[in-house]
């Protein structure tokens, strides 16, 4: 039956629509605008001046079709919001990823955001001795993180911590950006490519920290490159996804008003029989000032319509009270700002 479908499509179309609301702030924007029949209005002017939309919603259709068209088209901009929020949300999170961590410790810090072309001297491209990372047939780098005061021990002992160390091959890297405030520094050490393994296995053995890392200007400047691209499809997708939330808003809250005009013709029927013999009005009672509202309205229309009538058991759950008239509840925003 149409009249208990009403207050279920009510319910679904408050749910999506207060959802989408917390969707447009969380994206820092505070603008609603209803665009209802070719104009665009705040919310309190469009609600003073509400009609009926006769183009969108045609009084010729019975309610049952109204009402589902209606619920299709609403469904629909909830999944289509959904989709493009899980999409917004997959290129945040990627380019949470991939986006450097400012004041990060080196020791959480990825060393490809580290050990940049301004911080690293590669004049030999790997092949000199005065490269910071060697990379030949036989010799590779180790990068090693070292705590604050271990930096004593560990030049006293790298050399012998496994065979096939270079001599005096560990530099720590000075530069300004790779200030740590716990005191951590970045070292490099050079060995045969065999010793690699045992070399790592040996310094995690004396809690020193060693990455699998290996220098390439070609990787920075991928990963810089697909930094550029994510910031931008960010950018791009909260531009159109705050203007899908806004358009969806506006045309749940249209599809919402006329939901509550029909609950309101409906139980209004149940109530009085037909021909129509009612009114409806939208009363937004002063904060505390409610109960006082209600007693006034049941003083006046009680008298009309008898001692009790069906008006609060639309939105009323059990063993609240019921009104003399029928009474729509109607919170178009519920997220505090």
């Amino acid at each position: 039956m149409l009249a208990d479908n009403l207050p279920k499509y009510d319910s679904q179309v408050d749910s999506i629509l207060h959802r989408l609301e917390r969707q447009i702030i969380e994206l820092n924007n505070l603008q609603f605008k209803v665009k209802s029949q070719r104009q665009e209005r705040g919310l309190l002017d469009y609600i003073k001046d509400w009609k009926w939309d006769e183009a969108k919603y045609p009084k010729k259709r019975l309610m049952a079709e109204t009402c589902q068209s209606l619920m299709h088209a609403v469904n629909r901009l909830d999944d289509e919001a959904r989709s493009k929020t899980n999409q917004y949300n997959e290129y945040k999170t990627q380019k949470a990823n991939i986006d450097k961590k400012e004041g990060a410790l080196l020791t959480g810090a990825d060393l490809i955001d580290v050990l940049t072309p301004s911080v690293v001297k590669m004049d030999g491209q790997g092949k000199s001795a005065n490269d910071d990372f060697i990379y030949t047939e036989h010799l590779t780098t180790v990068t090693v993180i070292l705590t604050k005061g271990a930096e004593l021990e560990f030049l006293k002992t790298y050399e012998s911590m496994t065979d096939s160390v270079v001599p005096k091959s560990a530099k720590r890297f000075d530069h300004d950006s790779l200030k740590d405030k716990d005191g951590n520094t970045l070292w490099r050490v050079v060995l045969f490519k065999d010793c690699a393994e045992p070399f790592k296995k040996a310094c995690r053995e004396r809690r020193y920290i060693t990455r699998d890392f290996e220098y390439s200007e070609d990787a920075y400047s991928r990963r810089e490159a697909a930094r550029k691209d994510l910031e931008e499809k960010v950018k791009r997708e909260y531009s159109l996804i705050m203007s899908l939330y806004q358009a969806a808003w506006s045309d749940v809250m249209v599809a919402w008003m006329h939901i509550k005009a029909m609950r309101v013709f409906a139980e209004s029927a149940l109530w009085s029989g037909l021909p129509p013999k009612f009114a409806a009005f939208v009363v937004s009672p002063l904060p505390g000032k409610g109960d006082a509202v209600r007693k006034v309205l049941a003083n006046k229309l009680g008298k009309l319509g008898g001692a009790s009538g069906p008006g609060g058991k639309g939105d009323a759950e059990e063993g609240e009270e019921d009104f003399p008239y029928v009474s729509l509840s109607f919170v178009p925003f519920t997220v505090p700002r």
